[in-house]
């Protein structure tokens, strides 16, 4: 059954790609180019989540969260899915995933902000570009451990660019913690010892993944906290969630 699995869903995902490949070239032009971009988002995770029988369950309320920086943990590329596919969002990929295989055409479809941090110029074009999108009351989503983990020790440290494109906006953080049912974690935990594609052959052949998102309260920068304190400080809320589950 497991090669069966692969053998369905490897087909329906080329087409469904290729129909992504030609709509996003309609989508991402013209008058409100962005806004279409959030909505055709949710439109390609939800087929897609879809397509690796995905299913995605909601704790917590986002009522209060009227739009800045999503901060979420990352074990896999599953992960932009769940996410996208139950939230109306906009990457913040880094810099090299736009020439990764399919994930980095994905990401471009949204119109994400790169982070660039090879230099301190490029890293402050990344922060004001997320500044200005948080401005504008959109919701910018971010991986705040700047790569995959398994998350046995707990989270990764937290990179702070992001947090400081949240301080100078003036708009809070909503920290969210994404876990997978436990039979298949193993599964799905990608911490790059295994290539991608190795990685994705594996979820391919998974009969069912269930994911939670667990919303946690909202975080606002604190007067004359720079960014280092601010993630140091979300950090914290949110290694102590993720220990709990």
């Amino acid at each position: 059954m497991n090669l069966l699995r692969k053998i369905i869903r490897i087909p329906l995902f080329l087409l469904w790609f290729i129909t992504v490949s030609a709509l996003c070239r309609l989508v991402n032009h013209g008058r409100k180019a962005s806004e279409r971009s959030l909505e055709w988002t949710r439109v390609w995770a939800k087929v897609t989540a879809w397509i690796f029988n995905l299913k995605v369950s909601v704790e917590g309320d986002m009522g209060t969260f009227k739009g800045g920086l999503i901060a979420a943990n990352h074990q896999c590329a599953l992960d932009i899915l769940v996410l996208a596919s139950t939230f109306k969002i906009r990457f913040a990929p880094k810099a090299e995933m736009r020439r990764w295989p399919v994930i980095g055409f994905m990401a471009k479809c949204n119109d994400p902000v790169w982070i660039d941090r090879s230099t301190p110029r490029k890293a402050k074009v990344s922060a004001d570009a997320m500044c200005a999108t948080m401005k504008s009351g959109k919701a910018m989503l971010v991986f705040p451990e700047g790569t995959t983990s398994d998350g046995k020790e707990g989270l990764l440290p937290f990179k702070s660019t992001a947090f400081q494109a949240a301080i100078d906006s003036e708009t809070a953080v909503l920290p969210v913690i994404i876990s997978y049912e436990e039979k298949c974690r193993s599964m799905l935990q990608w911490t790059g010892h295994t290539g991608f594609l190795t990685h994705a052959w594996q979820v391919l052949g998974l009969k069912k993944t269930e994911a939670v998102i667990h919303i946690l309260d909202v975080v606002h920068p604190l007067a004359e906290e720079d960014r280092k304190a601010f993630a140091a400080r979300v950090y914290d809320i949110m290694n102590q969630k993720w220990r709990s589950l």
